[in-house]
């Protein structure tokens, strides 16, 4: 995959710099060990910085300077004014299309305090999916409590940001008025590179994940960027000082970096996000920190989060997890984004007609408009069409791409053709991509796949120590429940079973956990019908 990162003003350069500096210093420790790999991840990403001013790219290689609209601006800027920068983009918009034609992932960077950024940012990302790109917008709004900007520039900013979310193009928006903290007063410098950080190193990392599409599925990336919403680029570094595995205190740091970020504008509940693991360690510690990020993005009251996970293993220090998180603003069809395959040319449908004719003369004609319609009906009976969706996991699967026709029959109240085994259901309940589909069935897909469950669980009635008291499962109810797995030391076969009680508790409701059957446990191992039912609950 080529990456495109491109900045457009002196703001975004100023961040661009910073993403270039830590790239550039993982490629050249990446080359100690693999010169290779170091030398194919440096081909792939380009970095550009795009101005209408070209004095304020004077430290720039020559080969890296994007200077637009000379005629409009004569190289001396767009005068804070974000038209001037808007019709300086146009002027250059061939030559600008033509870089962004070489690349698959561009990552444009801007800010909305002066001209170039503000006026150039958003066209900059239409062009990019034009061309069908995959495109991360970076933009910073200006501060205007705090006069960084006047009334007028900072009302563009804004305007700005409503151009994104109409035209549906996710983006990731920092804010400048958090970086003023009245309690501990810094420089104006210290504080845009505090805020510039988090950015530079989640790039960072997304870096390692992006050039490279063995570790993530194209089509998880077109549904997490579809839609409108903003994004938010975590980070938090966690760096044994020996091979040793992370301790908990680390994990629990390193989450909490990746997840709390001030700076960014997220209001929304996270849903489908992307979670980078970087570091040589083992799977008990990644789940460690799938756990702990899950338990920060899920709030209280709904269960949108949906991650996809990766392991970037090369990645040089500093280790950690790098996380881009999207707001949940409903379920959008995935993006059309041109990643360069081959695809298989369509079929010929009139030579597919012509054929049929030959086989079943149903007409004499040999043209599609003039085979009667029901001669067609006849050659593919009703009951010998094959089915949609052969199992309940593939109806889910699609459904959780925002697949049509799985979306259909996700909203029909009548009963599919297929089976809707209890045991597939629980190791789907297991997974947090599934929680989300449930959330998009019908009431009656929902009852089934509850009805599914209840009648394959068994659920043995084991006591919890609760402080000195002991209790059966059956006699706790949701928010008990709730309260145990987040407080207490469970054991081995007891924290799967709740588990299971407190995500039906939350899909289905708390009254949704008193229809389930509980048995007398005859083994401490033992969990349901079929051992490996709970499997994607034991972590």
């Amino acid at each position: 995959m080529n990456i495109l990162l491109l900045s457009t003003g002196g703001g975004g350069g100023n961040i661009l710099r910073s993403v270039k500096t830590l790239f550039h210093r993982d490629v050249a420790i990446t080359g100690k060990t693999d010169e290779d790999y170091a030398k194919r991840l440096k081909a792939a990403v380009t970095t550009r910085f795009l101005d209408t001013n070209e004095f304020s790219l004077a430290d720039i290689p020559t080969d890296e300077r994007v200077i637009i609209g000379t005629r409009t601006t004569h190289g001396l800027g767009a005068r804070h004014n974000p038209e001037v920068a808007r019709e300086a983009l146009e002027e250059s918009r061939s030559e600008v299309a033509a870089l962004m034609a070489q690349h698959l992932v561009i990552v444009l960077i801007g800010t909305g305090g002066k001209g170039t950024g503000a006026g150039t940012l958003f066209p900059l990302a239409q062009m990019a999916r034009q061309q069908k790109k995959l495109v991360v917008p970076i933009f910073v709004r200006p501060s205007f409590e705090r006069h960084e900007v006047d009334k007028r520039r900072y009302d563009h900013a804004l305007k700005v940001a409503g151009q994104f979310e109409s035209a549906g193009i996710r983006f990731v928006e920092i804010l400048n008025d958090r970086g003023y903290d009245d309690s501990a007063p810094k420089p104006q410098g210290a504080v845009w590179e505090a805020m510039n950080r988090p950015i530079a190193r989640g790039l960072r990392g997304l870096i390692h994940v992006l050039w490279d599409l063995s570790q993530v599925d194209p089509s998880d990336l077109s549904a997490l960027f579809a839609g409108n919403g903003r994004l938010r680029i975590g980070f938090g570094e966690m760096t044994p000082h020996n091979p040793a595995e992370p301790t908990t205190e680390q994990v629990e740091e390193a989450v909490r970096q990746c997840w709390h970020n001030p700076y960014y504008a997220f209001s929304k509940p996270a849903g489908t996000s992307l979670v980078c693991i970087q570091g040589d360690w083992s799977n008990i510690a990644d789940a460690k920190i799938k756990s702990r990020l899950a338990a920060w993005a899920m709030s209280e009251d709904d269960n949108l989060y949906n991650p996809l996970y990766t392991r970037t293993d090369r990645s040089p220090h500093p280790w950690g997890v790098t996380a881009l998180f999207s707001e949940y603003t409903g379920v959008h069809p995935p993006l059309s984004i041109d990643w360069g395959f081959e695809r298989i040319p369509p079929p010929d449908l009139r030579q597919d007609v012509e054929i049929i004719e030959r086989v079943e003369e149903p007409a004499p004609t040999s043209s599609l408009e003039s085979v009667p319609i029901g001669a067609l009906q006849d050659t593919c009976p009703e009951e010998e069409a094959p089915l949609a969706f052969s199992s309940f996991r593939e109806f889910a699967l699609a459904v959780n791409r925002s697949d049509p026709a799985a979306l259909t029959l996700a909203g029909d109240a009548a009963a599919p053709r297929f089976s809707v085994d209890g045991s597939d259901v629980m190791k789907l309940l297991g997974t947090m991509w599934f929680r989300s589909v449930v959330q998009q069935l019908s009431r009656e897909w929902r009852e089934r796949i509850l009805e599914a469950v209840l009648t394959n669980a068994a659920i043995p009635n084991h006591l919890v120590k609760i402080g000195k008291q002991s209790i059966h499962l059956n006699e706790l109810n949701y928010d008990q429940l709730r309260t145990v797995r987040a407080q207490f030391h469970l054991p081995g076969a007891v924290r799967p079973l709740v588990e299971l009680l407190v995500t039906v508790g939350r899909l289905w409701g708390p009254a949704a956990i008193e229809r389930f059957s509980f048995a007398e446990p005859h083994d401490e191992n033992e969990g349901m019908k079929s051992g490996g039912m709970l499997h994607a609950f034991r972590s």
